[in-house]
Formats: structure tokens, C-alpha cells, sequence
């Protein structure tokens, strides 16, 4: 009964945690000012990075494996990583042949003229981007906070996600590929147990779709 009472709890305490940072992250307002880059990044790593982890160390008392911080199972990560990526891609291509996905999707002027800057866009921002989500969407919502549902967990952390997009008015081509991988990314952390699997299947699978759509335009 005892633990019964200590895992509702915890479910209930995890899931506020959850929407209020999902509602804070979507009604931020940016001062006029700091840079919007660095307030958007500081704001990301503090809610998407900073909080589950010292949730999980200092309030759950928790191992980081619960988030999804450990080798897993390393057959089934690399096996479903493939498999996501190749399918992925190929959503990507009949997008960009149906829909108007390639000429909306737009990159930084210097990312576009120069490879140097492109590879530090790729290895950077997009390595931060990336890992950021994969704690907080994968890790903490998916694996910490859902993972009694099962893999209908997959699909509450993609709404989540969603739902974050449509509070801060960004449903639109240019977070389509992160959207679109997102249940991948579900699916391989699901899989593995692991979110270092995720992470890098998603890093692979926005790499290649950058490139891509840098060479058609």
C-alpha cells in the first residue's frame, strides 16, 4: 500500500513538473534586452537539461538511469536507430517531393555559403538541440514520468511535443523534421532504455535531412 501511495505520487508530482515547464517554455516571453539566442538557450538548458536532473538526483533521489543515462541494450538501439533513420528519410523525401517542405525549411545565410559554418551548425547547435529534448522528452517524460504506460508512452511524449510547438507558435515546416522523428526517437529510447541511442539516431537523422535539403536549394 505504502508503495502504491509513494509511485501515485510520484507519477502526480512528475507530471506537474512536466506541464509547468512545458507551459512555462510555451508562453515565454524573450526581453527586448539580452540576445534572444542566449536567453532561448539559457532557458533550454535550464528547463530541458538543469531541472529532470536535479529532480531525479535531489527530489526522487533516483538513479539517471530512470532517465534514460545508461548503456541499455545495445543491439535493440542500434538495430531500431537504423531502421528509424532509413524510414525517417524516406518520409522526408516524399515530403519534400509533395508538399513545399524544401523550399520552406531555410537556413542561416552563412550556414548556406560557407562549410566550416555549416559543420559547427551541425556539431553544435544542433548536438545541443538534440540532447536537450532527448532528457527532457525521452528521458524524463518518456522514461521517468511514463514509463508504466508502455509504448503508448511513445505517443503522449510526441504529443507533448507538439503541444509545446503550438504554445510557442512553431508548427511549421522548419520543426518538421525534429516532429517527424519524434516518436523515432520514443521508439528507440522505448527499446533500449537508453536515451544515448536516441540522441544519436536523431542528431544522424537531422544531419542527413540537412544536408539534403541544403543541396536542393
Amino acid at each position: 500500500m505504502t508503495t502504491e501511495i509513494f509511485l501515485n505520487k510520484r507519477f502526480i508530482i512528475t507530471g506537474l513538473l512536466v506541464v509547468a515547464s512545458l507551459l512555462f517554455l510555451g508562453i515565454f516571453s524573450q526581453s527586448d534586452k539580452v540576445d534572444p539566442v542566449f536567453q532561448t538557450l539559457v532557458v533550454s538548458v535550464a528547463f530541458f537539461l538543469v531541472v529532470p536532473l536535479l529532480y531525479s538526483k535531489i527530489v526522487l533521489k533516483e538513479s539517471l538511469k530512470n532517465l534514460g543515462w545508461q548503456s541499455g541494450n545495445l543491439f535493440l538501439g542500434v538495430f531500431t536507430s537504423i531502421i528509424s533513420v532509413g524510414v525517417a528519410f524516406a518520409l522526408v523525401l516524399l515530403l519534400s517531393r509533395y508538399t513545399s517542405f524544401s523550399t520552406e525549411y531555410l537556413f542561416p545565410v552563412v550556414v548556406q555559403t560557407n562549410f566550416l559554418w555549416f559543420l559547427g551548425y551541425e556539431l553544435l547547435l544542433v548536438t545541443a538541440i538534440t540532447l536537450l529534448y532527448e532528457v527532457f522528452f525521452r528521458g524524463l517524460v518518456e522514461l521517468l514520468w511514463l514509463r508504466s504506460l508502455g509504448i503508448w508512452a511513445i505517443l503522449f511524449q510526441t504529443g507533448l511535443f507538439a503541444l509545446l510547438l503550438y504554445l510557442a507558435g512553431d508548427i511549421s515546416w522548419q520543426q518538421a523534421p525534429i516532429l517527424l522523428f519524434c516518436p523515432f526517437a520514443g521508439l528507440i529510447a522505448y527499446s533500449s532504455r537508453s536515451i544515448w541511442y536516441s540522441w544519436g539516431a536523431s542528431w544522424t537523422f537531422l544531419f542527413l535531412t540537412d544536408v539534403f535539403l541544403l543541396m536542393r536549394q
